[in-house]
């Protein structure tokens, strides 16, 4: 037990980023990078082991240790350069700091991507890995091409053992996206080879693209592969990495845009080395690999780029406002003056200067907020982020442009007007303060117009007017804080969940359900096009309407992934192209009641429904429509039959994704055998089974024992039914789902495990 404390000890945190491309791949982006510059980079963006995995090939690794072998041999001759021995220098501290290891981005056969990580041995490693590389199909008149893709490799199962075989780590890379394990599986004929796909013994980790983001869901989610849902029991080492092929992230167009470290994973070793990496992975210590959350990187790209071009007539850095609030507030007049623009506060002006950071923060920003409250008139609207870089904490104060110009600050006795001019904060001119003046009568004319102005999420679609949007999440110690945008003055501020209040206080609670492996809340929107309804509401907990109906808004991508999500917008602030949303014709031609107090509704956007059941004469639902003013209207015993297609789609819910489904099945008028639908893959088994095949004490044993001995003949008074779903029975982690389809034919979903459930099954089980 002490060897063990002791190597426990001796442990620490290691940040890797195991996916990075050079230019020894075809794609790309930076063909004029050096490997010097990559690994600049790495140590800029604080990594201690990354992995060369161009496509197909092991060529970049190769280069790099061709150029410093290069180098040796010319210092070993006496004949480097001066700015050559500097760089073998450089390469020497960079390599000794940071563990490259050799590996390459494999294309299977049906054009899945699998990355396979080697030991770092300089050269030695070069014949072996290309040995590999021929052994998965890769000609070696093609090995150097860094080609996305190679005609005729082997399929992705073998490829994962012949990289396992060959002493590698095998990484299904990026198994979420259209060149990921998970797209490739899909259309895979059978449900084994599906789940092999991920479950293979011969695979170390999955790799996620996105690993945070609220949308992932089911197989295509890292808490999918816990080891608790069935046919998935082996759980799996779950990270993710940056994909670089760039150096750092390119701010427009997605294909290719991270850079070397966006997106890192942090693993607790003893030692930075392809061993304990390996060590790592075939053991079962989860806890030793964490993912952590990357937060809007452009931020820090912002502050890279910042110092590389000094200060501009929109961005100043200082080293502390402590040190000088004078200074800082006539930057902050300014600003204001000149259209707005952001203070950075830890960094000197010089480049080259060491970044000091700001070793106290709460004292720098109550000296800013301080010496501006007293000194600026009129004050401009402002608000801070706090951005890590390079491991220092580091204030960046973004300054609004005021409307009332000019602004000015009082120096004693005098009131002094400033402005940005090439990059410094100047004394305003007589001609600048006239323009300013000027500036200011033009705002005044058009301040009506200006509250009108229109922003269009796409041809044709205004964004809302009013509401609240989340736009990104920082993670300062323990704490989140959440940046919210005020619709109405577009307005950015950074606030906790323990310092927001009001409509900010809700934003952030609905933003945070929106993360949990229940976030898929599809289901209950009401779509038109890329627009869609979540909720409209008069009453809220968080915040007075006063009586006002308001609704959260939804906008989505081509490809239906949800891009924005506008929280708390006023109904009767949304412009045209929202209108369809809160407009429905009827489902029946009798006139709509009161909706009963004690109704439970299931909802999606302003359509619900209170319950779905037959009778001698039919199928009947009972609907239910909350109109624009946020009132319910309630329709009451509507026959199924003639529905129109938007009420009838209201009837059908997303399965749950685990649990298993009973089918019974007559074999030629012998007594009834069963297969099992899997929910997990929407799968229904080709195997027959009896009551007497069945291990005693397995979800398939349950859910047949359930089925023949309880649930011949529902109890409706039994049910907690939601519209038309329901459940039977349910424990800490589990629930017997119902289902009533359109047909009005139920089905029974057990050991249905609360994790897979979408929102539209959480709002059940909630009840």
């Amino acid at each position: 037990m002490a060897d063990a404390d002791l190597l426990q000890k001796s442990m620490r945190w290691y940040r890797m980023d195991l996916h990075i491309h050079t230019p020894a791949s075809e794609d790309y982006a930076e063909k004029e990078i050096t490997y010097l510059d990559i690994l600049r980079e790495a140590e800029r963006k604080g990594l201690d082991i990354i992995a060369f995995t161009d496509h197909n090939t092991v060529a970049g690794y190769e280069a790099l240790f061709d150029e410093v072998d290069f180098l040796e041999r010319l210092e070993q001759r006496g004949r480097l350069q001066e700015h050559e021995s500097e760089e073998l220098e450089e390469y020497r501290q960079l390599l000794e700091k940071i563990t490259v290891l050799p590996g390459f981005e494999f294309t299977s056969r049906f054009g899945s991507h699998t990355l396979g990580i080697f030991p770092a041995e300089g050269q030695a490693s070069i014949p072996k890995i290309k040995a590999v590389l021929h052994q998965l199909g890769i000609p070696y008149e093609k090995m150097n091409k860094g080609t996305t893709s190679v005609p005729g490799t082997q399929a992705f199962l073998e490829a994962y053992k012949i990289i396992h075989e060959a002493g590698g780590i095998a990484i299904a890379a990026h198994i979420n996206s259209p060149t990921g394990v998970l797209s490739i599986a899909s259309n895979l004929p059978t449900g084994a080879l599906r789940i092999s796909a991920t479950q293979s013994a011969f695979l170390h980790a999955l790799e996620f693209t996105a690993f945070h983001s609220p949308q992932l869901q089911g197989f295509s989610s890292p808490h999918w592969y816990d080891g608790t849902n069935l046919g998935y029991e082996r759980r799996m080492f779950c990270l993710q990495s940056s994909d670089a092929h760039r150096t750092t992230q390119a701010m427009d167009g997605d294909m290719h845009r991270w850079g070397i470290g966006d997106r890192p994973t942090e693993v607790l070793l003893a030692e930075p080395t392809f061993r304990a990496l390996l060590e790592l992975f075939t053991s079962q210590d989860f806890s030793r690999l964490r993912v952590p959350f990357v937060s809007d990187v452009a931020r820090r790209n912002r502050i890279a780029d910042l110092r590389t071009s000094g200060p501009t007539n929109q961005w100043v850095m200082c080293p502390s406002c402590v040190d000088d609030a004078t200074q800082v507030s006539r930057h902050v007049v300014a600003m204001a003056n000149s259209g707005g623009g952001a203070i950075v506060f830890g960094l000197e002006p010089d480049p080259d200067a060491p970044i000091v950071g700001l070793p106290d923060m709460q004292a720098d920003m109550r000296a800013f907020q301080t010496a501006i409250s007293e000194r600026v008139v009129p004050l401009p609207e402002w608000s801070v982020d706090v951005v890590t870089y390079e491991g220092h904490e580091l204030a960046q104060i973004e300054v609004k442009g005021v409307r009332r110009k000019p602004c000015f600050m009082h120096e004693g006795d005098d009131r002094v007007i400033y402005v940005r001019r090439n990059g410094e904060t100047v004394v305003a001119s007589h001609g600048d303060i006239i323009d300013l003046l000027h500036e200011d009568g033009e705002e005044s004319r058009s301040e009506d117009d200006f509250d009108d102005q229109v922003h269009l999420l796409s041809p044709g679609i205004e964004q809302p007017k009013s509401g609240v949007e989340v736009v990104g999440v920082t993670l300062r110690g323990d704490t989140e804080y959440f940046r919210v945008v005020d619709l109405r003055t577009s307005r950015e501020s950074q606030v906790s969940e323990f310092t927001a209040t009001s409509v900010w206080l809700y934003a952030i609670k609905m933003f945070q359900a929106s993360r949990t492996g229940n976030s898929d809340f599809h289901g209950q929107v009401r779509w038109n096009g890329s627009i869609g309804l979540l909720r409209i509401y008069r009453d809220n907990e968080h915040f007075d309407q006063h009586g006002r109906a308001k609704c959260d808004l939804v906008f989505s991508s081509e490809d239906g992934k949800v891009k924005r999500v506008f929280y708390a917008a006023a109904v009767s602030w949304l412009g045209p192209s929202w209108s369809g949303l809160f407009e429905v014709d009827p489902p029946t031609t009798e006139a709509a009641e009161t909706l009963p107090e004690d109704a439970q509704i299931r909802w999606r956007g302003n359509l619900g429904i209170e319950a779905l059941y037959r009778t001698p004469e039919g199928l009947y639902c009972n609907l239910a429509f909350r109109n624009r003013q946020g009132r319910d209207l309630y329709y009451p015993h509507v026959a199924c039959a003639g529905l129109p297609d938007e009420w009838r789609s209201l009837l059908e819910v997303e399965l749950p994704r685990s649990g298993l489904e009973v089918v019974v099945v007559h074999d030629n008028g012998s007594d009834p055998m069963y297969k099992f639908h899997n929910l997990g893959n929407r799968h229904v088994e080709s195997r027959l089974w009896t009551t007497d095949m069945l291990k005693e004490g397995s979800l398939r044993h349950y859910a047949l024992r359930m089925h023949l001995n309880q649930d011949q003949a529902l109890d409706e008074e039994e049910t907690t039914w939601l519209g038309n779903i329901g459940y039977l029975r349910r424990s800490y982690t589990a629930a017997d789902l119902l289902y009533r389809d359109p047909d009005g034919i139920d089905h029974i979903y057990y050991g249905a495990r609360w994790d897979d459930l979408s929102a539209e099954w959480q709002s059940l089980l909630a009840l």
